[in-house]
């Protein structure tokens, strides 16, 4: 039996409704020509409006079961016609939605593994009923600095999941708790096996499986692009004090200074921020800029002063992954060349470690023919949205692992059936996002800048020349799957 409530108010609706699940998705529901039950005891619908309002509470329950929670969003869908009852349709989102809502962050993460800066975030977004769920990285790595200002957790959330090559989720715990997720996807928790035989199919209930196999989203090459990166190699700079300036510009904009000497002599330094901590240095500097300046308390440099700085840069940078083995597979079966690329740029990472992770999780997740596997069963759920289901399919090229990224429950209220209806993936890529530039080529917002672009010609294989500054040219033999690893950790000069 189901049964609703909206601010601790047992509601109806006369129509089925539908829950919708999906990865890296709010999950949401809205619930047709809903009304008071009390309404049902004189049966007047008409005099009388329901109008919950915004971010009421609303829990749905299967007999004692509590199969969904969440808010009340974009409520007053209801007909004015003083004959017609005057029922709502209202939207229900689940505490998801807070991650996006929420508090913006103002903090930078620094010197941290990527568990750790998830609790980070978690515990700064805990008043709002989240808590650490399972944390399964394989590449629990230290991150480089990274700042959250104004970014909200769900953007910070898609940042930790790209760098790390994860996937997350989150789980109802209860009415007031949700788990956040993090799983690499060869550690996603496995279900029973899908079958394709009749005892299956009458056991559980499967009213129908089919699947779509697509090569739309493929690519096999991608280029991360940044306008600031730190530098891989440091910049060594001699600035002349002129005895009354104390300001000094460098070339490059500054991202950690390793050390300044004044004629020769090491001195202390420290940013602004820790100045206004107390901290006394003889110079300061502001990440992200090409300026330091002397203590102001102290009397300018005179006149001919060298005053020798060592810093790492920010710099534009550029990282380039291939997946090899599909380039070989479209050459072997074209005879061409086999290149489609994307083309991207990533403006909130400083690290370019973090660029060619970024860039390796798109070839991870979308390096591939998309298989989509949808099962739709009747009274019987079978797997929840981040769980993975082997199907033992009757064509050999179908049978492997399934992510399920998208769940739709529906549920008839006049009767209490449930139809299920899954949409699984073998390429475990679940936001619909990651290819809103495909579809945005002509436009200068959204995913793809001004001036990029996507290049789909398989008869050429590109190759640039990168020039770097105060650089000899040395031959280097390339090693590994990324060709051109030796050269792009080195600073690129446009």
């Amino acid at each position: 039996m189901i049964r609703m409530f909206i601010d601790n108010e047992e509601v109806v609706c006369n129509k089925e409704f539908t829950i919708t699940e999906e990865m890296l998705k709010t999950s949401s529901t809205v619930l047709n020509n809903c009304y008071p039950k009390s309404w049902e005891q004189d049966h007047d619908y008409t005099s009388r409006f329901y109008f919950p309002p915004d971010y009421s509470k609303c829990l749905i329950y299967k007999d004692d079961e509590l199969i969904f929670c969440g808010v009340v969003k974009n409520t007053g869908n209801i007909s004015l016609n003083p004959r017609d009852p005057h029922f709502s349709s209202i939207q229900i989102l689940d505490f998801k939605t807070f991650l996006s809502e929420g508090d913006t962050l103002d903090f930078v993460i620094n010197n941290k593994t990527v568990s750790q800066a998830i609790n980070m975030i978690i515990d700064v977004i805990k008043q709002y009923g989240f808590q650490v769920g399972n944390i399964q990285i394989l590449n629990d790595e230290i991150i480089g600095a990274y700042s959250t200002l104004n970014k909200t957790a769900y953007d910070v959330f898609n940042y930790l999941a790209d760098i790390s090559q994860t996937r997350w989720t989150t789980r109802m715990l209860n009415e007031n708790k949700v788990a956040i997720d993090f799983y690499d996807p060869t550690l996603l928790p496995q279900v029973d096996d899908i079958q394709y035989n009749s005892t299956y199919y009458e056991n559980n209930n499967i009213q129908d499986i089919k699947y779509s196999y697509s090569t739309n989203d493929y690519r096999n090459k991608q280029v991360m692009l940044s306008d600031k990166v730190y530098g891989n190699v440091d910049f060594n700079e001699t600035k002349l004090a002129d005895g009354y300036n104390k300001t000094f510009t460098t070339d490059n904009e500054i991202a950690v200074i390793k050390g300044i000497s004044v004629n020769d002599t090491p001195v202390t330094f420290a940013t602004n921020d820790d100045k206004e901590l107390g901290i006394e240095a003889d110079f300061y500097y502001t990440p992200g800029t090409s300026e330091f300046m002397s203590n102001e308390t102290s009397d300018a440099y005179n006149a001919g002063t060298e005053i020798e700085i060592t810093y790492t840069p920010l710099i534009k940078g550029r990282q380039l992954i291939l997946n090899n083995d599909e380039i070989n597979r479209i050459s072997n079966q074209t005879g061409r060349n086999g290149i489609i690329a994307r083309y991207e740029s990533r403006n909130d990472v400083l690290s370019s470690d973090e660029l060619e992770a970024i860039g390796e999780s798109y070839l991870k997740f979308k390096g591939t023919a998309e298989v989509k596997l949808t099962v739709k069963t009747y009274n019987k759920d079978l797997i929840n949205v981040g769980q993975v289901s082997y199907f033992d399919a009757p064509i050999n090229n179908l049978k492997t692992n399934y992510m399920c990224k998208k769940k739709k429950t529906t549920i008839i209220a006049t009767t209490g059936d449930i139809f299920y209806e899954y949409e699984l993936t073998n390429n475990y890529n679940a936001e619909a996002e990651i290819n809103y530039f495909d579809n945005q080529r002509a436009k200068a917002s959204g995913n793809i800048g001004v001036g990029e672009y996507i290049d789909r010609n398989i008869d050429i294989l590109k190759t640039t020349e990168i020039i770097y500054r105060d650089e000899s040219e040395t031959e280097i033999t390339a090693t590994g799957d990324n060709i051109l690893n030796c050269g792009l950790n080195s600073p690129l000069i446009k």
